[in-house]
């Protein structure tokens, strides 16, 4: 299993301005359209209206980019799912 944008992020994103730049790009791109998904569930009422919508965005990102890191690397999803899970309590409580 190969995550380019985990590569991106971790690896090469360290090491390369250029590449840090290109990852900032994309993260900030992902966490635009997660905001929107969230903002849209607010909307509809079935999220808190009172959650900010980029802070949690910006959460999702990290539980599944870390959960995706611990996964690739231990071959088990358990962290990843339990990232998603406290995210969409979070977001659905």
């Amino acid at each position: 299993m190969h995550c380019p944008l985990g590569v991106l992020i971790a690896d090469v994103g360290r090491y390369s301005p250029a590449a840090q730049a290109v990852s900032a790009q994309l993260v900030r791109r992902w966490q635009e359209c997660v905001r929107a998904g969230i903002e849209a569930t607010q909307a509809a009422g079935e999220a808190d209206p009172a959650l900010d919508a980029d802070r949690t965005a910006a959460a999702v990102i990290a539980a599944v980019q870390g959960g995706v890191t611990v996964l690739l690397s231990t071959g088990s999803a358990e962290h990843l799912e339990a990232g998603l899970n406290l995210c969409l309590d979070h977001l659905l409580s």
